[in-house]
Formats: structure tokens, C-alpha cells, sequence
């Protein structure tokens, strides 16, 4: 009979342990095309990439392009390249730009990785002045009209204006900056502007070479290829959804357009938030994934960047919210009005 016993109990234990996995899978992906042998990477921080502290690495991407790598709950940043070690021109990598990713308990986050080949790069030049120059292209091409975002830390994680935002009109660029360490990335919003979520359509990239070190009297090149978001490699219909949805109105009760929800973890709600959601539609309806846990404070508004101007629509939600760890979506409204300063 105890045997008997201690055979369930180890099947029991056994099927806990399978149900209770919790971690990342998806493809990777070079131009659309699934590419075997990546290595998937996750970090506890930004600055733990260059040092080479990954806490946890997958096997190699299969034929098929899909990788799976298991991880305790919590929040990670994560790289996918081929190879290890320093890196090379012609290898594959991948930033996930959408970091960092919250793992939950019992269950898997669907993460695409749309990979680029790291460039050749010119050697250092001696200059009068110190800074970098380069390029920002998409697929080979000059891309125009887009920005350089200049960081001096990751600890925000390149939320928010940084040091520095670069116009890049014809796909070069020429910045001078004093010595130091800086963290760059490009982006190229299709609705224009410096500062809001990127979207399906939108360019964007971290550069591979993080953080570039410029040393005094010395011009670096810097070539940055932008990638876009594909859905082959983020669709996931089985993935719950943890975080807030709702809906977003006018002081007549009707549904407000084209706003963003922020999610800040103090109730100041100052500065670059947490989190940002997508614009809303015509419906007013809005989805913002969240990390479990709290309290989150919630506002709504037209406008990212600085305060928000005089007649911009407003508004917050009176009272913090908390994810419940089972997953369980709260439903919220935020009544907006144009903001008197």
C-alpha cells in the first residue's frame, strides 16, 4: 500500500511540476525567413547583456524556427543571437525592444525575435571633436526621416527622452558627444512624432553594440539596421492576457479616440511611465499588459512628452489597481476632459 502511495505521489509531483512551468517560447526570424541554431538569452537587467550575465540560455532554435526556454517567474530582458563570445560581422542578433518581458507562474509569454546581421564598422577616426557618425537603414536602405535616441543609462529602460533625440533626416547621421558611455537606438513612428508606443508598421532597433564607449578626439561609426514588427513572430491566441482593459470617455459619457492609458507605480504619476498602452479606436476601448501585483495608477492622455498642455483631453483613474496573480482582467473606465492649466 505505501508503495502503491509513493507512486501516485511522485505522478502527482511529477505533473505539478510540468503544470506549473513557466517561461518564454517563439521564433526567430531574419527578414521573415526562420533561422535555425539562435541561442535565446534572458537577463535580470539591461547593463547585464554587455557584461555577459545571462541567468538562463534556450537550446538552439530548431529547423522550424521555434525556441522554448524555461524561467521562474519575473522580469527579464532578453537577446537572441547565433554564436557567443564578442559580436562579429554577418552574426544574427536580436534586442527584444519589447523588454522587459514578465514571466507569470504556469505559463509561457509568446517572443518573436526579427533578427539583423551585425555590420562591418569603420575603426575609430581621430577628430577635433569627439562623437559618433553612421547610418540608420532598414534592409540595406538609407531609412529618412527618422530619430537617434541617445541614453546615458539603461536603468529606465530607454523610456522617455534621454539625453539626446537626433532627427536623422536622410538616413545619416553626425552627433557630437562629450567622452563617455552611451546606449543608442533609432526609431521611425509612421504617425510621426519623438515619443509614443511603437506599433505594427513602425521601425525601430537597439543597437547591437551597446553601450559604445567614445573616448576624447575620436569619431565612432555607428550603423543601426531598424526592424519592424511582424506578427508571425508575436501572435499567440492562446496566451492569456494579464493587465487592465477598459474603455476611455468624455465627460458626456461618449468614447474618446486616439488617447493612451500610462500606468505609474507611484501615485505622483510624474514623468515617463511605467507602461503605455495603445491608442484607442473610435470604440474608446483600450488593453494594457501588465506585470502581476501593484499598485498601479492609471491616466489617460493625447500626448506623450512633458506636461499635458493647456486644453488636452485628461484624465485618471480615481483609484490604483492590482493584477491578480490567477490572471483575472480588471475593467476600468477613465472619464477624460481637456486639462486647464
Amino acid at each position: 500500500m505505501s508503495r502503491t502511495w509513493l507512486f501516485f505521489a511522485a505522478l502527482l509531483l511529477c505533473a505539478g511540476t510540468a503544470w506549473g512551468a513557466s517561461g518564454i517560447q517563439g521564433r526567430a526570424a531574419w527578414r521573415g525567413e526562420l533561422v535555425p541554431g539562435i541561442v535565446v538569452r534572458a537577463y535580470r537587467s539591461i547593463s547585464d547583456i554587455a557584461a555577459g550575465k545571462a541567468v538562463a540560455e534556450s537550446a538552439p532554435v530548431g529547423l522550424d524556427g521555434t525556441y522554448k526556454l524555461e524561467l521562474p517567474p519575473g522580469s527579464y530582458y532578453l537577446t537572441a543571437r547565433d554564436g557567443s563570445g564578442p559580436l562579429r560581422p554577418g552574426n544574427y542578433f536580436c534586442y527584444y525592444s519589447g523588454a522587459p518581458v514578465q514571466v507569470n507562474a504556469g505559463g509561457y509569454r509568446n517572443v518573436g525575435f526579427n533578427l539583423i546581421r551585425v555590420p562591418q564598422e569603420a575603426a575609430a577616426e581621430k577628430a577635433p571633436r569627439s562623437g559618433i557618425r553612421g547610418e540608420i537603414s532598414y534592409q540595406d536602405a538609407p531609412l529618412p526621416r527618422a530619430y537617434l535616441y541617445v541614453y546615458q543609462d539603461a536603468e529606465k529602460g530607454f523610456k522617455g527622452p534621454g539625453y539626446l533625440i537626433q532627427p536623422v533626416e536622410k538616413g545619416t547621421f553626425r552627433l557630437n558627444l562629450p567622452p563617455g558611455k552611451y546606449w543608442l537606438l533609432a526609431r521611425k513612428r509612421l504617425r510621426g512624432g519623438q515619443f509614443g508606443p511603437i506599433e505594427t508598421g513602425d521601425y525601430f532597433n537597439y543597437y547591437h553594440g551597446n553601450p559604445v564607449t567614445i573616448a576624447a578626439g575620436e569619431v565612432r561609426e555607428i550603423r543601426i539596421e531598424t526592424i519592424t514588427r511582424l506578427s508571425m513572430l508575436e501572435d499567440d491566441p492562446n496566451a492569456p492576457f494579464v493587465g487592465v482593459r477598459g474603455r476611455i470617455v468624455d465627460a458626456a459619457g461618449k468614447p474618446a479616440a486616439r488617447l493612451h492609458v500610462f500606468a505609474y507605480r507611484q501615485a505622483e504619476m510624474a514623468g515617463t511611465p511605467e507602461f503605455f498602452s495603445a491608442p484607442t479606436g473610435a470604440d474608446g476601448r483600450f488593453e494594457l499588459a501588465l506585470p502581476e501585483g501593484g499598485p498601479y495608477f492609471l491616466l489617460a492622455r493625447q500626448e506623450f512628452g512633458g506636461p499635458a498642455g493647456e486644453s488636452e483631453l485628461y484624465g485618471r483613474l480615481d483609484a490604483p489597481v492590482r493584477i491578480d496573480p490567477r490572471g483575472k482582467t480588471q475593467e476600468v473606465t477613465i472619464r477624460v476632459a481637456p486639462k486647464v492649466n
